[in-house]
């Protein structure tokens, strides 16, 4: 055993309780008695020499220690998949090592990720998503679709598409509010969308300077957050047509001011030099690009 290290048995029962809520369901899910999950956690409380959890009647209430150490154990058994994924890509199955930024990975890759896969059913894929760039090459990562940041050194990209930033609404909300123009933005509720690379003050600076700013505002850290919350009627929202491309075609959203907007090309695709020609690698690359043009074409003849 590592010196200073719990049993791992420990530490897997610690995480199974973390994850479930209760002694209870993660005896089911680790097949053993809740007893032998008591005995465990004691175990590992005696070791690190504080509590972990509150008991209080049928119910266990972790504590602060608990959620620090869930943690901190959570970023190391990533990295123990992460090396894992790494060490059988050798093997006769290919392993495709995908890191995302969050928003892009939720809206636009998870749902056209079947079409990937049964064009290479042969390729088993592994995403991380994170809004922090992967270590491509260090932690097992052979690709990176990365959000308005620098290329790095000893790395190609591929810019994904040229998006429009653009406000949104969804259908429901412009008829409740009676949206016709753009004064329509000093009066209705505004969703800032904080990691947008067009911000509410620079598109209307830009496309209505005589327009206010309304002052009720909700923010979120997330593309996918903002967009949701446009969708479900809780205001106006800035954000990118790519992101919101499968909201647009089934109308959750429009374009109330119709397609007015900053062009970005924040998304790209990024890879060591070196990676290019690994058949993984470029059979990902080669679907994702064709894919982003078959888009762009078929959103061409689209009025919105």
């Amino acid at each position: 055993m590592i010196k200073g290290m719990p049993p791992l048995r420990c530490l897997l029962t610690f995480s199974a309780v973390m994850e479930a809520g209760s002694f209870a369901r993660a005896a089911r899910q680790l097949n053993v008695t809740p007893s032998a999950v008591s005995h465990q956690i004691r175990l590992l409380e005696d070791i690190l020499g504080r509590p972990l959890f509150l008991r209080a009647r049928r119910a266990v209430l972790p504590t602060e220690d608990a959620l620090a150490y869930a943690a901190a154990l959570g970023e190391s058994f990533t990295r123990i998949a992460v090396a894992t994924s790494r060490f059988t890509a050798s093997g006769k199955v290919l392993r495709l090592m995908l890191h995302s930024a969050p928003s892009f990975a939720t809206l636009w890759l998870m749902p056209r990720l079947g079409a990937f896969r049964r064009r290479h059913p042969d390729i088993d894929l592994t995403l991380f998503a994170g809004h922090e760039p992967a270590s491509l090459g260090d932690d097992g990562f052979m690709l990176d679709i990365q959000y308005a940041r620098p290329v790095p050194e000893a790395c190609d990209s591929i810019v994904l598409a040229e998006e429009r930033i653009v406000p949104l609404a969804s259908p429901a909300f412009v008829a409740e509010h009676g949206i016709a123009d753009v004064e329509a933005i000093a009066r209705v509720p505004l969703i800032h969308s904080v990691r947008c690379v067009v911000q509410w003050d620079e598109w209307i600076a830009r496309h209505a300077p005589d327009v206010m700013l309304s002052p009720r505002s909700l923010q979120f850290d997330r593309a996918f957050l903002a967009l949701i919350a446009a969708a479900d009627g809780h205001g106006l929202v800035l954000e990118s047509d790519l992101q919101a491309a499968d909201m647009l075609a089934d109308a959750r959203l429009v374009m109330p001011f119709g397609p007015a907007g900053e062009r970005s090309v924040a998304h790209r695709l990024v890879y060591r030099r070196e990676d290019r020609t690994r058949p993984q690698v470029k059979a990902f690359v080669d679907w994702i690009t064709e894919t982003m043009a078959a888009e762009r074409l078929a959103a061409a003849g689209d009025p919105q």
